[in-house]
């Protein structure tokens, strides 16, 4: 029998977060089979606010509101013959088309959709106005708390243009603040490109960087993002780490020392020591798991990893953890946390500050918290027979959506340094 995923589809903000999760399952290390997910997105969300795991480039951040423009200029036939939906699966996929006939499918670029080539008859599941719609919602490029869904039905042709109702009543103003609000466009003023979109580029023009990172530090200024963006200094350091640096690498940078906000500060040092406790886990969670299921080989190296972490622990800095801190900031970026979970992670914490001489209580509580999480699916219940792992399984670093940052910022970098080409 073959295996699918379903969900029911409340709606289109429930379905884009399980897009995202499905888009996430194709990558190494990032299945969340212990649950900590939602305190990783907490600490990503308050140090790089309106970065996703899935964004490549930056110049999508202007692709995307400039095709919403595109549309509000239609006449009110076009746009009544056209819903915005299919407007933007249409032309995002011209867009895809122009930029793989400008770059010949360089894998490497991000570009969404690269792998489709020039193909007209088939496109991405997640286009990018999907997956830049909340990073323009938080960087107020469009000023609207609607999902793109709900957008596109509100502000689609079907439904006449407040305008052309004001025209046929002969009224310059009409009494219905509603029907206002859905005349004036949500999408602020943006960078003129007078060429777009038949001289598209990947990478962003001078005027279009500095609108970018004016919008994002205007935005979210007490945000680890802001703060890179708004100091030369900081935004040297940050892009001279490598591409694959770990977040701990950007943890122990110069400029994090001298970040103006005490808090900020707090938040980088807790999400560092945050992993560093909780790798424990997922180390112990693999160690059982090969010792079950695996090879002599890998339960070795996992047993040498295990003892690394214990005596890491031994010279762990408690003085700077605060656990309350960590779900005051799950509870600010809007995260709900599972009681289980919540009793996981603090159980966890408890024990890598006694370290027990014996592995058997961190294992009874990572077998607990795999069957909390995942139920039946669980690997370490006790009627699996026939399960076989050839690797690593699960979250094998937490980087805080560190890589895709460094790319937007490098982006904005490279094209007000002069770098990029000038291209639209």
């Amino acid at each position: 029998m073959i295996s699918s995923i379903g969900w029911i589809d409340f709606s289109s903000e429930h379905r884009d977060r399980v897009r995202t999760v499905l888009d996430l399952l194709a990558e190494k290390g990032v299945v969340d089979e212990l649950g900590i997910g939602v305190i990783r997105d907490a600490f990503a969300d308050l140090l790089f606010p309106g970065i996703s795991t899935i964004q490549t480039r930056a110049k999508y951040f202007l692709i995307v509101p400039r095709l919403l423009k595109n549309y509000e200029d239609l006449t009110d036939r076009q746009r009544r013959n056209q819903s915005l939906s299919n407007f933007l699966a249409e032309r995002e996929k011209q867009c895809r088309i122009r930029l793989v006939e400008k770059y010949s499918k360089q894998e490497n670029l991000g570009i969404i959709g690269v792998s489709f080539g020039t193909r007209a008859d088939r496109d991405v599941h997640r286009q990018p106005s999907s997956v830049y719609w909340n990073g323009l919602r938080t960087f107020g490029i469009i000023k609207t708390d609607l999902s793109r869904d709900e957008y596109c039905y509100r502000h689609s042709g079907h439904r006449p243009s407040i305008s052309l109702l004001l025209k046929e009543c002969k009224e310059e103003r009409g009494d219905d603040v509603d029907a206002e609000e859905v005349s004036r466009s949500p999408v602020i003023t943006l960078p003129t490109a007078p060429d777009w979109p038949e001289r598209i580029a990947i990478t962003l023009h001078r005027n279009e960087a500095s609108f970018l990172r004016q919008q994002i530090v205007a935005t979210r200024p007490q945000s680890l993002l802001g703060q890179i963006l708004m100091d030369a200094s900081a935004q040297d350091q940050f892009l001279a780490l490598s591409q694959n640096a770990s977040f701990a690498d950007l943890a122990t940078l110069p400029f994090i020392k001298k970040l103006p906000s005490p808090e900020l500060r707090q938040i980088v040092m807790r999400a560092k020591l945050f992993w560093e406790l909780l790798y424990g886990a997922h180390i112990r969670y693999n160690c059982l798991l090969q010792e079950s299921f695996g090879t002599s080989t890998l339960a070795r190296e996992y047993a040498s990893q295990w003892a690394a972490w214990r005596q890491g622990m031994r010279a762990f800095p408690w003085s700077q953890w605060d656990s309350e801190a960590m779900w005051a900031y799950v509870l600010k970026a809007g995260g709900r946390v599972r009681g289980f979970t919540k009793k996981f992670v603090e159980r966890w914490i408890e024990l890598a500050g006694s370290l027990p001489p014996q592995n058997s209580m961190f294992d009874e509580c990572v077998i607990r918290q795999e069957k909390n999480n995942k139920h039946g699916h669980a690997r370490l219940r006790i009627d699996n027979r026939s399960e076989q792992v050839s690797g690593w399984i699960g979250i094998d670093r937490l980087n805080y959506r560190l890589p895709q940052a460094w790319r937007i910022v490098g982006d904005i970098h490279q094209a007000e340094s002069g770098k990029e080409g000038n291209h639209a």
